[in-house]
């Protein structure tokens, strides 16, 4: 639209549209002509590279009839382009816009002709062109001057694409769909759209039960895609297809490697049209501009062809890549081109490859290892990758034929705190798990005998492994110590490494998680992240392990903006993981919702988290997730929902740390009660609230009672109570004040507890208190105050009912037409304020607020105050 104003107005000779290729310019171009219809007379003018060097070569078609002398004078092609135009014009009786496509490719001497045209105010001119190399000096004159004006077309945000992806998609479109699809687009329109049509076409993008979500990684190198590589390369010289086909085999590529085989001049014409980029401190390396342009190039290149490529350019390398991605590049250009790779190059490059979850890599690289001394390290990447895809009994059978076995201390270690892991995942208890990981010590006993210039070093790491296997399997399943007595004790050996320190740590936040200190576990789990480290190769998921049980906590104590924060810290870092890990980011922000009272937002959410753990959950969330779910269509009476969500929740394994596993149950109790069908809900949450009498167990018996209480029970109250001075944050302090003004029943206090609920999100709850406070205050025949807690009520629940962003246009379509000054009255007087009290709190006059109020009245066409917006009970 400012385009549009800009060409129909007097100011403005010309707009210019600049942008890399695929981001619109031309769509956006036709929009602008469809948009000012037959206000004008179109004339269509396109740049060729092909004539970039040919003098008033794209003017061709207008200017047939000049003479061949005259051909080079721009007096004359001037003239006749003129007489052409003025035909057009004579027409259609309606002003000139010339419109110029890829102006980028224009030759000088027709840019001159455009700009005089537009300086003279003979035409308008509506300009498209690429930002690299951009627009020929005598139009981009034009701008400077002020004449015209400019638009530079920019990626689009990771909303703008979610928004782009739910308008061809629909709404239940993953978050990791378009946060995935964003960063290999790179936010390029073209290149979205071509991934996005490749991706449901190959069944990478798949819809299931209504939510759309990825089952595999992405390809990028489907028809679509393929297809607008190709159109890139035909407008190439073979110098630079070869630049570009060496760059995309081996980046990142020193730029001197290239320059020397394709030349300088291909190499800096590529970085022109931003193809491939310059990176490194020093300028000195190549890779592609977008990245997903580079599986399709190397899809395009034949083997014969990537093998001449590949000697080309090793007889010009001095040494192989040392970087992590030149090795994977290298190392699969070599197994695509069928060229021999060395063993322990093929062990880096897979391990690399898992470690990104370039999972077909990893094992195409794995199985050519051919020394028998690495095969087990090779076959430990295979079972890797099966943990990646959440195959854990094909992961297991791989582990456990190796586990134990091992002719060096190396070999024997290899793999074993996977085979833990994966043991855990398949239901098996630390104690299972630790009798069988035995098999370790009379294996490094033997190792020890054959040599016993190494045996001491030999037992201390086997004894290492084992207590780091531990704490692992105990983390993972919860089993913290029962006692601060025994924690202390299992705390006085130093821990040996890092992995040990950081699952010690975990343990730890889970005993203050059940007791009821989530601040403090979230504190603690921030020590467990620093003592991990960021380099932990054998267990690649730990960062995922943290995240997830340092977001239990921040749930648990109500810090809503910690957890989310926390899980933004992990998307944004996470790249191809989000595919395995996302549906457990989602399903903590389904959680967030469910716990703050937006039951309805919660059960899109943690649908559609359930629909991407059904393909990979590696932190055994389903059933957490599917109780959840289960709870939140109980909430908002989606029956047939439910029941579809608690035969998932019935079927899936327990594979559980305890206090989700508890949490799970509680919230299958509470949904069942909701449907009506559990008539001991009540009794039945008060007992898992505490398994265990003699435990302190207040942050599970705080989940219950909260239950409880939103079911209706006040004889919870007293109970939380006394739990209240060793509970950890503002969720619990808000449920206590509730349970506070419950014991009092006093109209004062459910108003002052329900402000606590509010200032802590969490709107059931202060719902449930203005909801007593108007009980109070009726059974004391105070009408006015009443109506004004029910009003606040409703307030409450359209806040949780809502979907973001509708209150407040729904709060600017009905006040639009009120003044600020009306609109802040109307305000004060819907929290139920009288006259007085508003008076106070704007520091006018009451006459001042009744003036106010009975002209707003008058234009929202209300009675009086009973019928404000947002006034009334529900």
């Amino acid at each position: 639209m400012s385009a549009v104003e800009s060409l129909q107005g007097g100011s403005h000779v010309a707009v210019f549209v600049l942008g890399e290729s695929g981001m619109g310019k031309s769509r956006l171009i036709e929009a602008v002509v469809a948009e000012l219809g037959a206000d004008v007379t179109p004339v269509r003018i396109h740049g060729s590279a092909s004539l970039t060097k040919v003098p008033y070569g794209v003017l061709g078609p207008f200017i047939v009839e000049l003479p061949v002398q005259e051909a080079t004078s721009q007096l004359a092609v001037l003239r006749t382009l003129w007489s052409h135009l003025e035909e057009e014009k004579r027409a259609t009786q309606k002003p000139l816009l010339l419109i110029v496509d890829d102006a980028h490719d224009l030759d000088e001497a027709t840019a001159g002709i455009l700009a005089e045209l537009a300086a003279a105010g003979w035409a308008k001119l509506l300009v498209g062109a690429a930002a690299r190399p951009g627009l020929p000096e005598p139009l981009l004159q034009l701008w400077f001057e002020g004449i015209a004006e400019r638009h530079d077309l920019r990626p689009l945000t990771l909303a703008q694409t979610t928004e782009m992806l739910e308008g061809e998609l629909g709404s239940q479109v993953l978050p990791n769909v378009a946060e995935i699809l964003w960063e290999a687009s790179g936010g390029n329109p073209m290149l979205l759209n071509g991934l996005l049509d490749d991706a449901k076409k190959d069944g990478t993008l798949l819809r299931r039960n209504g939510v759309w979500l990825f089952t595999r990684h992405l390809n990028s190198h489907g028809d679509r895609l393929t297809d607008v590589v190709r159109r890139q390369l035909l407008l190439r010289s073979p110098e630079e297809r070869q630049a570009l086909n060496l760059v995309a085999l081996a980046e990142p590529v020193s730029r001197e490697l290239i320059e020397s085989v394709a030349g300088e001049e291909a190499v800096g014409s590529l970085i022109d049209s931003e193809l491939i980029r310059v990176t490194g401190s020093a300028g000195g390396e190549l890779r592609l501009w977008h990245t997903v342009y580079g599986d399709t190039l190397r899809n395009l290149i034949s083997p014969a062809r990537s093998l001449q490529l590949r000697q080309s350019l090793l007889r010009r390398m001095d040494s192989e890549p040392t970087s992590a991605e030149g090795l994977l590049r290298h190392v699969s250009w070599s197994i695509e081109c069928g060229a021999e790779v060395e063993d322990r190059q093929l062990l880096r490059a897979a391990v690399l490859a898992s470690r990104l979850y370039e999972d077909d890599l990893a094992r195409k690289a794995a199985a050519l290892v051919k020394d028998p001394d690495l095969q087990m390290a090779a076959r430990a990447v295979i079972a890797r990758t099966r943990y990646n895809a959440s195959d854990y009994v094909a992961a297991w059978e791989i582990l456990d034929a190796d586990f134990g076995q091992g002719g060096n201390l190396t070999s024997l270690l290899t793999g074993s705190l996977l085979w833990a892991a994966v043991m855990c995942a398949l239901g098996y208890t630390p104690a299972e798990i630790m009798q069988r990981a035995q098999a370790l010590q009379p294996a490094g006993e033997h190792l020890a005998e054959a040599q016993p210039e190494n045996a001491e070093a030999i037992r201390a790491a086997i004894t290492e492994r084992l207590n780091t296997m531990e704490a692992m399997v105990l983390a993972l399943a919860g089993e913290y110590p029962q006692t601060s007595a025994t924690a202390d004790a299992a705390a006085t050996r130093p821990a040996a490494n890092n992995l040990e320190a950081a699952f010690r740590f975990s343990l730890d936040a889970e005993r203050l998680l059940a007791t009821g200190k989530g601040l403090s576990a979230f504190a603690v789990m921030s020590q467990a992240v620093e003592a991990a480290g960021a380099d932990h190769d054998e267990l690649y998921f730990l960062t995922d392990f943290l995240v997830v049980r340092s977001a239990a906590a921040a749930i648990q104590a109500g810090d809503w903006q910690g957890a989310e924060n926390l899980l933004a810290a992990f998307v944004a870092g996470s790249g191809p993981s989000l595919i395995s890990f996302g549906g457990g980011v989602h399903a903590a922000h389904g959680i967030i919702l469910l716990y703050q009272g937006k039951a309805a937002q919660a059960l899109n959410t943690l649908s559609a988290a359930l629909e991407a753990l059904r393909l990979t959950d590696p932190q055994q969330l389903f059933a957490l997730t599917a109780a959840m779910a289960f709870a939140a269509a109980a909430e908002v009476g989606a029956q047939t929902k439910a029941e579809l969500f608690l035969a998932d929740f019935e079927a899936a394994p327990a594979a559980l740390p305890r206090y989700m596993h508890s949490l799970a149950m509680m919230a299958v109790v509470y949904g069942k009660a909701r449907l009506g069908n559990y008539p001991g809900a009540i009794a039945e949450l008060k007992r898992l609230g505490r398994p265990h009498p003699e435990m302190n167990t207040a942050g599970l018996e705080l989940e219950a009672l909260a239950l409880c209480l939103a079911l209706g029970d006040t004889d919870s109250a007293p109970r939380l109570l006394e739990l209240q001075a060793g509970l950890e944050g503002p969720r619990p302090a808000a449920i206590c004040a509730y349970a506070a003004a419950i014991s009092t029943d006093n109209a004062a206090d459910h108003l002052e507890a329900a402000k606590t609920c509010e200032a802590a999100e969490l709107w059931t709850f202060a719902a449930l208190a203005y909801d007593a406070a108007a009980h109070a205050y009726r059974a004391a025949g105070d009408t006015l105050r009443e109506r004004m807690a029910n009003s606040q009520r409703k307030r409450c629940l359209d806040r949780a009912d809502d979907l973001p962003g509708e209150e407040t246009a729904k709060n600017d379509d009905s006040l639009g037409i009120l003044t600020r000054r009306e609109r802040d009255i109307v305000a004060l007087a819907v929290r139920g304020l009288t006259d007085r009290q508003i008076a106070a709190e704007l520091q006018v006059s009451v006459r001042t607020v009744e003036g106010h109020l009975y002209r707003s009245y008058a234009k929202l066409n209300v009675k009086g105050r009973e019928q404000l917006p947002g006034i009334g009970g529900r």
